[in-house]
């Protein structure tokens, strides 16, 4: 049988059009997703003290957290890597750090000391922050010399090895006070996500990817709630993130730093209640916000984003 206006047989027709018809509905469904406003929540500090360890399962399991960052050389972290592995719907990524922020609650690499010794503070621990050229530290706790890169890629592919050798199935992987993500480090970072199959969670993988945050100094906890609802409302079509750190307001958590520590528990408290409240998971389905995770965006087959 031939169609009257193409002289073509039916069958031949249909494969020459089949092509088009495929690219057609593939670019509305690329154009679906465009109009969507996707959500990833993310927990970060996963492992760092028993009071975020509790916070973390009661936002995975009460509340509508996407996924939640282990720190593998937190004092928690065998705890965490056993609630992780318990609950494999969790989507959960190793938080990549060289630093140990906190005055009283220090934490080692991963790595023997003898082999990241650039790593390493006065006091046996991660350095606070830094790892920049600068005034030496008086009390030896701040980095004021750049890296040895190599030694930073031992101590990262430990934490992955650690956190593996626990069962856990990881997910991603991120960058804990931005170090890992820091142009002298990224390469590397890049490197182990691809060796581990795993994204980045951040504009490293995913370059549309959009972030907001709360601004919580000094904010009550209903003034943080009518903040993430104005916050929720302005989002536009996309892919957007929200990077927090819940944990509940406990007697250890205050104690972890003794400039803020009450601080930060009032803060990592309001957060796991904004992440578990009711009325703000109505408003994101109102709104019509999907939340994903990891293994919404990336494709552990090609090791590629979808």
């Amino acid at each position: 049988m031939y169609l009257a206006t193409s002289g073509l047989p039916t069958a031949t027709l249909a494969d020459a059009i089949r092509p088009l018809i495929l690219l057609l509905l593939l670019c509305s469904a690329a154009s679906a997703q465009d109009e969507k406003i996707r959500l990833w929540l993310r927990g970060d500090d996963f492992g760092y003290t028993h009071a975020s360890n509790m916070a973390m399962e009661k936002a995975f399991e009460e509340g509508f957290m996407s996924s939640a960052s282990l720190l593998v050389p937190g004092p928690w972290f065998s705890e965490s890597a056993a609630m992780a592995v318990a609950h494999p719907d969790w989507n959960v990524g190793v938080h990549l750090t060289i630093t140990s922020e906190w005055n009283v609650l220090r934490w080692r690499p991963v790595s023997p000391i003898s082999a990241v010794p650039s790593l390493v503070a006065a006091d046996g621990h991660l350095y606070t922050s830094g790892y920049r050229p600068g005034p030496a530290d008086p009390a030896g706790l701040r980095a004021t010399h750049m890296p040895n890169l190599a030694e930073v890629e031992r101590e990262f592919r430990a934490q992955i090895a650690r956190a593996r050798s626990s069962g856990l199935e990881i997910q991603y992987v991120d960058c804990h006070m931005g170090m890992a993500c820091r142009e002298d480090m990224l390469p590397i970072t890049r490197k182990i996500a691809a060796d581990n199959c795993v994204p980045i969670a951040g504009r490293q993988t995913f370059p549309e990817m959009q972030n907001f945050g709360l601004n919580w100094d000094q904010r009550t906890p209903a003034e943080g709630h009518r903040l993430l609802e104005a916050e929720l409302r302005k989002l536009t079509p996309g892919l957007w993130m929200y990077v927090a750190h819940p944990a509940a307001d406990t007697p250890e958590l205050r104690a972890v730093d003794t400039n803020s520590g009450e601080r930060w528990a009032r803060q990592r408290s309001s957060v796991l209640a904004l992440w578990t409240d009711p009325q703000i998971r109505q408003l994101i389905d109102e709104l019509g916000i999907e939340l994903v995770g990891p293994r919404d965006l990336f494709d552990y087959q090609t090791c590629a984003p979808k």
